[in-house]
């Protein structure tokens, strides 16, 4: 008998024992909620909601399904961003919160033939669809490369960034409620041309190439580059660089996806400003358009004409004469300086493919 009064004493002490600091961890809680919510209350989490439903398919080795479930594993991020009409109209300012495209890539596997030389991520394009068929066209380079520090993201929360004085009497912000699914936002651009409310899908695609006029892929092919020959519907021309700016920038950390950090210091480049390269020798380009570079050993990367002609990241990229003040190997090179990874710098470049919007 002593022996179970004991037990139940022991048992009792270990359930106090807990409920106080059940207790304690509620109440530190509550006061440390209050003790900033007062200051910083925008800055709060915010749950995934129920209800999210996102597939990938296309060129992957699967087709991947994601849920509220699934998201609420993945880090969010909180971006406050004016939106702005491709007419020019301002719709407001607003706070989102979401997930990074990236991160739902990074556990995507593309899916390539057993017979190509190379990954083929850095070819693909990326094409968003909402539930009522709108679309909104990417290259993957853009979304997983690209410096992360304002990522193109699918949101599931918004609010209205109010000003501090007089809030309530304020009128500039467009949407009042909150948004419903998933929606995307792309806060490096100057509008919400790309924006898209209620994605649904993501597809990995491979946009149509002549390939019968471009190198072939040749893992490990040493070669150089002497010219570039640019290519649109079947037609090709030699490429011109009368009048086009020549770009210096220093500081430039290089650092690849596949084997890190590249050289002991930072670099400095120069070259073609890539943006005024592609209006001279594509006379009508738009950013609507789509540029794949093609390098002497047939690795291709593809860049979107929004990211290039519409971001400071875009206005940054240089077509390389010279790395240190040495020419870069195998003849020009794609220099994306703004890039967190390299992977897109396609060396030794023989051909720019141009595919117009429809």
């Amino acid at each position: 008998m002593k022996n179970k009064k004991r037990i139940v004493l022991m048992v009792l002490i270990v359930m106090a024992i807990a409920a106080a600091f059940i207790l304690w961890d509620i109440v530190s809680q509550k006061d440390n909620i209050d003790a900033f919510s007062a200051a910083t209350p925008s800055a709060l989490e915010e749950k995934v909601p129920d209800g999210l439903s996102l597939a990938i398919d296309g060129n992957v080795k699967q087709t991947y399904h994601f849920s509220s479930r699934s998201f609420r594993l993945l880090a969010k991020t909180r971006i406050r961003t004016p939106e702005v009409t491709p007419e020019g109209e301002i719709m407001g300012t607003y706070i989102y919160t979401g997930i990074p495209v990236l991160y739902i890539l990074e556990g995507v596997v593309p899916k390539k033939k057993e017979t190509d030389a190379f990954d083929r991520p850095m070819d693909m394009a990326v094409v968003f669809t909402s539930a009522q068929g709108q679309t909104a066209h990417f290259s993957y380079g853009e979304l997983t490369t690209a410096n992360d520090s304002l990522p193109i993201t699918l949101a599931y929360f918004r609010k209205p960034l109010l000003p501090s004085k007089e809030p309530e009497k304020y009128t500039r912000n467009k949407y009042k409620e909150n948004i419903k699914g998933l929606r995307l936002i792309c806060p490096r651009e100057p509008d919400t041309s790309r924006y898209l409310d209620n994605v649904v899908r993501l597809t990995l695609t491979m946009l149509p190439t002549p390939d019968h006029l471009l190198p072939p892929l040749r893992k490990k092919k040493k070669c150089t580059s002497l010219s570039i020959t640019c290519v649109e519907e079947g037609k090709t021309w030699p490429d011109s660089y009368e009048n086009i700016p020549v770009i210096e920038i220093s500081n430039w950390f290089r650092i690849g996806h596949g084997r890190g950090i590249k050289g002991d210091h930072l670099s400095t480049a120069s070259g073609y400003h890539l943006p005024s390269f592609l209006k001279q020798n594509f006379p009508g380009c738009s950013p609507d358009d789509f540029f794949i570079f093609v390098a002497c050993d047939g690795y291709r990367s593809t860049f979107s004409g929004r990211e290039i002609f519409c971001t400071d990241t875009g206005n940054s990229f240089l077509l390389l004469t010279s790395i240190d003040g040495e020419p870069p190997k195998g003849g020009k090179t794609i220099g994306t300086t703004a890039d967190f990874f390299i992977d897109r710098c396609a060396w030794g470049l023989t051909h720019i493919v141009r595919i117009a919007s429809n």
